[in-house]
């Protein structure tokens, strides 16, 4: 059934913020009517409108491509890469613990969500490690004294690799590019011509209860965005563009020519087919022989925003690690994303809002978009075997990360900036926390606190609970303490201004709290890492209890990817990487820093660990630590050059297995 939008969802909305809800009314109670919409900068975008058939589908997108297409193809996809290594419209994504908890036996990846795994270089079942290094799959034993390699398997031609660990089970996924140059009617002067790059996504089923054995590999159209994992349940979230066209370019230059290519491409995509918009994927088995194959889903099992989001297909793709690596479900929405989090029941996509400057100009100025804003799309995963579309959203500005969002009792909170964090600050950047709640089939602002940080930007978001804490930063790094117990009428309860920043915040006990980050001057200039703890107990008054600094220009993995951060029972565990000059000789310390958290907050260093290779002045890149955990009493260490064993208690190594 097609859905529509929800004409309700508007009228609560304002009504919640106006107080004008019927006498008694709850956040459960039905909507009133009547009532006007509420002003942008609260409401969200409309709800997704699912295609009914393949002929619905087709007329969607072959509308809109025939007037998007230009001489050598559609904007924007696929990427266009040039001889000097140059990627036009390539954009990087990054994702950037847990809260605190821990097993008694051994560390788990550092997580945002207790029981939601998230897709990771290193993996450990307190018996073995898994890790992806130097272009292959590494397991080591470590139940021994020593640490011992049972096997490892290339995955060679794979980018963006990371893993899921099940039982005996390991599945990999990650990236593969593939170049095809385009045709030049004039090529001259011995210019390598430009290149038309297509992403593929490869994901392999690995057995090592043995040796590492492939038990398959399943190939499909698009790039790897992210996963997630709860139980068996494996959802992978791709992002994929038009394939199988083949473009006719300008025989010649000039306009005459450009323009006969530009209507040759609308008649091919006129008479394009559901394959070429909706991924495709191939499962082969351990021999290469092809299992199955076909569209990853059908045409009604696609949705679309009311506003047109663009022709990339932004895919959630089920894996039923149970039933080994089969397509158990599969949904998408035209639209881009970026940016995913997830609770143990429901998945959010957040993507950035789509622009095309040729389709901008054919818009009347009242139709044009106000300023950035941010798309959210909720899936209902609670059922291990199939994902469904729930509800859709948006907020103005831009995210940070996926810790920019949370879901608490229902309701999902988000941080947003007004400018982006690769912008730079100006004097019109806010930040604001925004309140969203499912009504109907879409998510509509309910509550909103705006002002944090003007002029700023955030660097450091972390929810627990019916609080939020954000870090913005320019010069000093104001620590916002904000309350969420109402979420119709979030507060600004405290906040801190010290020098520098914190880039990752982590609980670390009841009103204790973390932040890794830079040490900076009155003025905002970064000197190096800087752990800071929080007590928080008293949210309309944070003070910072103690500081360590890790060293001056030294800078950490943690500042931007949280599974590099480990805490385990009072020991927190940073990979540093630092270089200096006095003038006349370079030091180098690439490792990782132990320190002692006490129950009061204070900070001691407890030692340091470093990798062969990582205090030469000809360090060698092999040694720098990825990441860091414990199993009984050692705390192991991984590099892409080995994994080195040490004493709990004091950091002293024990035993080096080189990869």
């Amino acid at each position: 059934m097609r859905r529509t939008k929800s004409l309700l969802a508007p009228v609560c909305a304002l009504s919640l913020l106006l107080g004008a809800c019927a006498s008694g009314t709850t956040l459960d109670d039905p909507l009133p009517s009547g009532t006007a919409p509420p002003p942008r900068s609260i409401q969200t975008a409309a709800a997704l409108v699912q295609f009914d058939a393949c002929e619905d589908f087709l007329d969607h997108v072959i509308s809109r491509a025939v007037d998007l297409v230009g001489p050598y193809g559609l904007d924007g996809n696929p990427i266009v890469w040039f001889e000097d290594g140059r990627a036009l419209g390539a954009e990087e994504t990054a994702e950037g613990g847990d809260d605190g908890a821990a097993t008694p036996d051994f560390s788990e990846t550092n997580v945002q969500v207790e029981g939601v795994d998230e897709p990771d270089i290193v993996k450990t079942d307190g018996e073995r490690i898994v890790v992806m290094a130097q272009g292959e799959l590494i397991v080591v034993d470590v139940s021994g004294e020593d640490p011992v390699e049972t096997g490892r398997l290339a995955t060679d031609g794979l980018s963006v690799q990371s893993l899921f660990l099940s039982g005996d089970k390991v599945v990999i996924f990650g990236s593969v590019w593939t170049h095809h140059p385009i045709p030049l009617a004039e090529p001259d002067r011995g210019i390598a011509p430009p290149q038309v790059v297509t992403p593929t996504v490869e994901i392999v089923e690995v057995d090592i209860e043995g040796s590492p054995e492939i038990i398959r590999t399943m190939t499909i159209d698009g790039a790897f965005v992210s996963g997630r994992m709860v139980d068996e349940s494996v959802r992978l979230v791709l992002t994929s563009g038009p394939v199988g066209f083949e473009w006719s370019y300008p025989e010649g230059s000039g306009l005459k020519a450009e323009r006969e290519a530009v209507e040759r491409n609308r008649e091919i995509v006129r008479n394009s087919s559901e394959e070429n918009w909706i991924p495709y994927y191939v499962v082969a088995d351990a021999e290469g022989e092809v299992t199955d194959e076909g569209t990853l889903f059908e045409c009604d099992r696609a949705s679309h925003p009311e506003e047109f989001a663009g022709l990339d297909m932004l895919s959630v793709l089920t894996i039923d690690l149970s039933d080994g690596l089969e397509v158990s479900d599969a949904t998408g929405v035209l639209a881009s994303g970026d940016t995913i989090y997830a609770s143990e029941d429901s998945l959010y996509v957040a993507t950035q809002d789509w622009q095309n400057w040729r389709w901008l100009e054919t818009q009347e100025d009242s139709d044009r978009p106000d300023g950035p804003t941010t798309e959210i799309h909720k899936f209902d995963i609670r059922d291990p075997g199939s994902t469904e579309y729930v509800a859709s959203g948006e907020v103005d500005g831009y995210l940070l990360n996926q810790f920019a969002m949370d879901e608490h009792e229902g309701m999902l909170r988000v941080a947003s900036t007004t400018t982006p964090n690769w912008w730079g600050s100006g004097p019109d950047s806010q930040s604001r926390i925004t309140v969203l709640r499912e009504i109907g089939d879409a998510l509509v602002g309910i509550g909103r606190v705006d002002g944090l940080g003007k002029t700023e930007q955030i660097y450091a978001v972390r929810f627990m609970g019916d609080v939020g804490y954000v870090v913005t930063f320019r010069q000093t790094d104001p620590l916002y303490t904000v309350d969420l117990s109402d979420p119709r009428d979030p507060e600004v309860l405290g906040e801190l201004k010290i020098p520098g920043y914190s880039a990752y915040l982590h609980p670390i006990g009841e009103g204790l709290m973390m932040g890794v980050g830079q040490d900076a001057t009155d003025e905002g200039m970064v000197l190096g890492t800087q752990v800071s703890t929080f007590d928080v107990s008293d949210l309309s008054d944070p003070v910072r209890l103690d500081t360590h600094t890790l060293g001056e220009e030294a800078s950490s993995q943690v500042e931007y990817d949280h599974h590099a951060f480990l805490y385990w029972q009072g020991l927190a565990m940073i990979p540093i990487q630092q270089w200096s000059w006095d003038g006349k000789s370079e030091e180098v310390f690439v490792g990782a820093i132990g320190l002692e958290v006490g129950e009061d907050g204070s900070l001691a260093e407890l030692g340091e660990i470093t990798h062969p290779g990582g205090r030469d002045q000809n360090w060698d890149g092999r040694s720098q630590i990825l990441r860091s955990l414990v199993i009984g009493d050692s705390v192991y260490t991984i590099s892409t050059g080995g994994l080195l064993k040490s004493a709990l208690r004091d950091l002293d190594a024990q035993a080096w297995l080189e990869f």
